[in-house]
Protein backbone atom coordinates (compact mmCIF):
# COMPACT_ATOMS: atom_id res chain seq x y z
CA UNK A 1 0.00 0.00 0.00
CA UNK A 2 1.65 3.68 -0.96
CA UNK A 3 1.80 5.44 2.01
CA UNK A 4 -0.05 9.24 1.70
CA UNK A 5 2.74 12.44 1.02
CA UNK A 6 0.13 14.30 3.81
CA UNK A 7 -0.13 13.55 7.49
CA UNK A 8 2.43 11.58 9.30
CA UNK A 9 4.96 9.78 7.57
CA UNK A 10 5.75 6.14 8.54
CA UNK A 11 8.68 6.04 6.31
CA UNK A 12 11.94 7.28 8.60
CA UNK A 13 13.23 9.09 5.31
CA UNK A 14 10.66 11.57 5.58
CA UNK A 15 9.71 14.67 7.80
CA UNK A 16 6.28 15.20 8.94
CA UNK A 17 5.11 18.41 7.67
CA UNK A 18 3.66 21.09 10.00
CA UNK A 19 -0.01 20.74 11.12
CA UNK A 20 -2.32 23.32 11.38
CA UNK A 21 -5.99 23.45 12.58
CA UNK A 22 -8.67 25.48 14.42
CA UNK A 23 -8.75 25.32 18.10
CA UNK A 24 -11.64 24.51 20.12
CA UNK A 25 -11.02 26.32 23.51
CA UNK A 26 -13.44 29.59 23.86
CA UNK A 27 -12.76 32.88 24.77
CA UNK A 28 -11.87 33.01 28.50
CA UNK A 29 -9.60 30.46 28.30
CA UNK A 30 -7.65 32.19 25.60
CA UNK A 31 -7.92 35.40 27.80
CA UNK A 32 -5.80 33.82 30.46
CA UNK A 33 -2.72 32.59 28.40
CA UNK A 34 0.23 34.39 29.53
CA UNK A 35 2.07 36.19 26.57
CA UNK A 36 4.30 38.34 27.88
CA UNK A 37 4.70 40.95 30.64
CA UNK A 38 3.52 43.86 28.83
CA UNK A 39 0.54 41.87 27.90
CA UNK A 40 -0.94 41.52 31.36
CA UNK A 41 -0.25 45.06 32.31
CA UNK A 42 -2.92 45.35 29.48
CA UNK A 43 -5.37 42.82 31.36
CA UNK A 44 -4.57 44.53 34.95
CA UNK A 45 -7.02 44.00 37.21
CA UNK A 46 -9.50 42.65 34.87
CA UNK A 47 -9.66 39.02 36.78
CA UNK A 48 -9.27 39.93 40.15
CA UNK A 49 -12.02 39.30 42.89
CA UNK A 50 -13.32 42.81 43.01
CA UNK A 51 -14.56 44.39 46.53
CA UNK A 52 -15.14 40.82 47.96
CA UNK A 53 -12.41 41.09 50.39
CA UNK A 54 -12.41 41.81 53.52
CA UNK A 55 -11.38 45.13 55.32
CA UNK A 56 -9.69 44.86 58.57
CA UNK A 57 -11.06 47.32 61.09
CA UNK A 58 -8.20 50.05 62.21
CA UNK A 59 -9.74 49.69 65.68
CA UNK A 60 -8.21 46.97 68.06
CA UNK A 61 -5.42 45.01 67.16
CA UNK A 62 -4.06 45.24 64.08
CA UNK A 63 -2.92 41.68 61.97
CA UNK A 64 -1.27 43.71 59.86
CA UNK A 65 2.35 44.14 60.64
CA UNK A 66 3.01 47.28 59.05
CA UNK A 67 0.43 48.94 61.63
CA UNK A 68 0.42 49.47 64.87
CA UNK A 69 -1.80 48.45 67.56
CA UNK A 70 -2.75 50.84 70.10
CA UNK A 71 -2.87 50.67 73.79
CA UNK A 72 -5.95 48.69 74.78
CA UNK A 73 -7.33 49.52 78.00
CA UNK A 74 -9.99 47.21 79.71
CA UNK A 75 -11.54 46.76 83.25
CA UNK A 76 -10.19 44.52 85.60
CA UNK A 77 -12.02 41.13 87.41
CA UNK A 78 -10.19 41.16 90.47
CA UNK A 79 -12.57 41.04 93.15
CA UNK A 80 -13.89 44.39 95.06
CA UNK A 81 -12.47 45.32 98.69
CA UNK A 82 -10.19 42.55 99.12
CA UNK A 83 -7.88 44.83 101.36
CA UNK A 84 -8.18 45.61 104.04
CA UNK A 85 -12.43 45.08 103.39
CA UNK A 86 -12.60 41.58 102.69
CA UNK A 87 -14.30 40.99 105.67
CA UNK A 88 -17.20 43.78 105.09
CA UNK A 89 -17.68 42.31 101.80
CA UNK A 90 -18.44 39.27 103.09
CA UNK A 91 -20.57 40.68 105.70
CA UNK A 92 -22.44 42.55 103.59
CA UNK A 93 -23.44 40.51 100.45
CA UNK A 94 -25.56 43.81 98.76
CA UNK A 95 -22.47 45.15 97.48
CA UNK A 96 -22.77 45.51 93.97
CA UNK A 97 -20.22 43.77 91.69
CA UNK A 98 -18.75 44.42 87.99
CA UNK A 99 -21.65 45.38 85.83
CA UNK A 100 -24.31 46.46 88.27
CA UNK A 101 -23.98 50.09 87.89
CA UNK A 102 -23.47 52.39 84.90
CA UNK A 103 -19.96 53.87 83.67
CA UNK A 104 -20.23 56.92 82.15
CA UNK A 105 -19.32 56.82 78.30
CA UNK A 106 -15.31 57.38 77.40
CA UNK A 107 -17.48 59.45 73.88
CA UNK A 108 -19.43 62.23 74.09
CA UNK A 109 -20.04 65.05 76.67
CA UNK A 110 -17.51 63.71 79.73
CA UNK A 111 -19.02 64.49 83.04
CA UNK A 112 -16.34 63.97 85.45
CA UNK A 113 -13.95 66.83 85.68
CA UNK A 114 -11.00 64.55 84.93
CA UNK A 115 -11.50 64.20 81.59
CA UNK A 116 -11.50 66.28 78.59
CA UNK A 117 -14.37 66.44 76.84
CA UNK A 118 -13.92 66.58 72.71
CA UNK A 119 -14.47 68.50 70.20
CA UNK A 120 -17.88 67.08 68.44
CA UNK A 121 -18.60 67.18 65.25
CA UNK A 122 -21.78 66.78 63.01
CA UNK A 123 -24.06 67.63 60.10
CA UNK A 124 -26.18 70.64 60.57
CA UNK A 125 -30.13 69.77 60.39
CA UNK A 126 -31.20 73.24 59.45
CA UNK A 127 -32.90 74.21 56.11
CA UNK A 128 -31.59 76.46 53.38
CA UNK A 129 -34.07 79.26 54.18
CA UNK A 130 -32.38 78.94 57.91
CA UNK A 131 -29.11 79.12 56.61
CA UNK A 132 -29.79 82.01 54.25
CA UNK A 133 -31.04 84.03 57.69
CA UNK A 134 -27.62 83.34 59.47
CA UNK A 135 -26.23 86.70 59.79
CA UNK A 136 -22.33 87.22 58.33
CA UNK A 137 -21.20 90.44 57.67
CA UNK A 138 -22.98 93.69 56.48
CA UNK A 139 -20.82 93.66 53.42
CA UNK A 140 -22.45 90.25 52.93
CA UNK A 141 -26.14 91.03 54.08
CA UNK A 142 -26.33 93.38 51.46
CA UNK A 143 -26.28 90.35 48.59
CA UNK A 144 -29.65 89.50 50.41
CA UNK A 145 -31.34 93.16 50.77
CA UNK A 146 -35.15 93.77 49.89
CA UNK A 147 -35.50 89.46 49.51
CA UNK A 148 -37.48 88.77 52.94
CA UNK A 149 -38.83 92.45 52.73
CA UNK A 150 -42.63 91.93 52.01
CA UNK A 151 -43.62 92.98 48.07
CA UNK A 152 -45.72 95.68 46.82
CA UNK A 153 -49.23 94.11 47.04
CA UNK A 154 -48.37 92.73 50.67
CA UNK A 155 -49.24 95.77 52.87
CA UNK A 156 -51.98 98.32 52.30
CA UNK A 157 -51.48 101.55 50.96
CA UNK A 158 -53.54 103.96 51.96
CA UNK A 159 -55.04 106.38 49.69
CA UNK A 160 -54.03 110.21 49.38
CA UNK A 161 -57.49 111.24 49.14
CA UNK A 162 -60.03 112.00 51.36
CA UNK A 163 -59.69 111.68 55.13
CA UNK A 164 -56.31 111.54 56.18
CA UNK A 165 -55.70 109.03 59.09
CA UNK A 166 -52.19 109.69 59.59
CA UNK A 167 -51.20 112.50 61.48
CA UNK A 168 -48.65 113.75 59.50
CA UNK A 169 -51.18 114.20 56.50
CA UNK A 170 -53.42 116.97 56.58
CA UNK A 171 -56.73 116.26 55.09
CA UNK A 172 -58.02 118.32 52.84
CA UNK A 173 -61.11 119.74 52.39
CA UNK A 174 -63.68 118.10 50.58
CA UNK A 175 -66.78 119.33 48.65
CA UNK A 176 -69.48 117.02 47.17
CA UNK A 177 -72.26 117.45 44.91
CA UNK A 178 -75.45 118.29 46.43
CA UNK A 179 -78.20 115.23 45.92
CA UNK A 180 -81.31 117.31 46.27
CA UNK A 181 -83.32 117.31 42.70
CA UNK A 182 -82.92 120.77 40.65
CA UNK A 183 -86.56 122.36 39.68
CA UNK A 184 -88.67 120.38 41.52
CA UNK A 185 -92.41 121.25 41.25
CA UNK A 186 -94.36 120.78 44.91
CA UNK A 187 -97.21 119.80 43.32
CA UNK A 188 -95.43 116.62 41.67
CA UNK A 189 -94.00 115.79 44.30
CA UNK A 190 -97.39 115.83 46.33
CA UNK A 191 -98.53 114.12 43.77
CA UNK A 192 -95.95 111.16 43.30
CA UNK A 193 -97.33 110.40 46.98
CA UNK A 194 -100.77 109.81 45.90
CA UNK A 195 -102.07 106.52 44.74
CA UNK A 196 -102.24 106.39 41.28
CA UNK A 197 -105.34 105.08 38.76
CA UNK A 198 -106.70 101.88 39.69
CA UNK A 199 -105.22 102.10 43.63
CA UNK A 200 -108.21 102.72 45.18
CA UNK A 201 -111.99 102.23 44.50
CA UNK A 202 -114.09 105.03 42.52
CA UNK A 203 -117.64 105.74 43.25
CA UNK A 204 -119.78 105.78 40.01
CA UNK A 205 -121.34 109.31 38.82
CA UNK A 206 -124.17 106.98 37.19
CA UNK A 207 -126.81 105.96 39.10
CA UNK A 208 -128.01 105.91 43.06
CA UNK A 209 -124.96 108.40 44.95
CA UNK A 210 -124.21 106.64 48.20
CA UNK A 211 -122.93 110.08 49.20
CA UNK A 212 -124.94 113.26 50.56
CA UNK A 213 -122.94 115.74 48.58
CA UNK A 214 -124.05 114.20 45.45
CA UNK A 215 -127.47 114.25 43.96
CA UNK A 216 -129.45 111.06 42.69
CA UNK A 217 -130.45 112.36 39.03
CA UNK A 218 -133.72 110.87 37.59
CA UNK A 219 -133.55 107.19 36.05
CA UNK A 220 -135.23 106.52 32.24
CA UNK A 221 -135.01 102.85 30.86
CA UNK A 222 -137.08 100.70 28.34
CA UNK A 223 -140.04 99.23 29.52
CA UNK A 224 -140.45 95.33 29.98
CA UNK A 225 -144.10 94.73 28.90
CA UNK A 226 -144.79 93.15 25.76
CA UNK A 227 -146.75 94.91 22.75
CA UNK A 228 -150.37 92.91 23.36
CA UNK A 229 -150.31 94.02 27.18
CA UNK A 230 -149.32 97.80 25.47
CA UNK A 231 -152.29 97.25 23.86
CA UNK A 232 -154.52 96.64 26.39
CA UNK A 233 -153.44 100.37 28.63
CA UNK A 234 -156.31 102.44 28.62
CA UNK A 235 -155.45 105.93 28.28
CA UNK A 236 -158.58 108.20 26.91
CA UNK A 237 -161.85 108.01 25.14
CA UNK A 238 -160.13 109.57 22.61
CA UNK A 239 -156.87 107.03 22.33
CA UNK A 240 -159.39 104.20 22.49
CA UNK A 241 -160.97 105.57 19.04
CA UNK A 242 -158.03 104.72 17.09
CA UNK A 243 -157.65 101.03 18.06
CA UNK A 244 -161.50 101.03 17.37
CA UNK A 245 -162.41 97.89 16.06
CA UNK A 246 -158.90 96.03 16.20
CA UNK A 247 -160.03 93.66 18.93
CA UNK A 248 -163.77 92.94 17.33
CA UNK A 249 -164.55 89.96 15.46
CA UNK A 250 -163.66 89.88 12.13
CA UNK A 251 -166.38 89.17 8.82
CA UNK A 252 -165.37 85.49 8.75
CA UNK A 253 -166.15 85.03 12.18
CA UNK A 254 -170.29 85.29 11.38
CA UNK A 255 -170.92 83.18 8.63
CA UNK A 256 -171.72 83.74 4.98
CA UNK A 257 -175.72 83.29 5.84
CA UNK A 258 -175.57 85.94 8.19
CA UNK A 259 -174.38 88.36 6.22
CA UNK A 260 -176.36 87.49 3.10
CA UNK A 261 -179.77 87.12 5.04
CA UNK A 262 -182.79 88.72 2.66
CA UNK A 263 -185.03 87.46 5.69
CA UNK A 264 -186.87 91.09 6.97
CA UNK A 265 -185.60 92.14 10.17
CA UNK A 266 -187.60 92.32 13.24
CA UNK A 267 -189.88 95.54 13.87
Amino acid sequence: MRNAAIGPQADSRKSNAPAFGFGAADRNASAKVYVSKEHSKVDFGKLGPGAVYENKSSFGKQVDAKKRSPANVGFGSADRFLQPSAGRAKRNPQVPGPGTYPLPKAIGKQTQSKAVTEGSFGFGTSTRDHAEKVFIGKEQAKVFFGMESPGPAAYKVLSGVGKQCESRNQTEPGFTIPRGGRGKDVDMERARKLPGAGQYRVTDSVGAQPRSENRTMPKYGFGTSSRDGANKVFLGKEQAKVFLGMESPGPAAIGAEKLLSTAPKAP
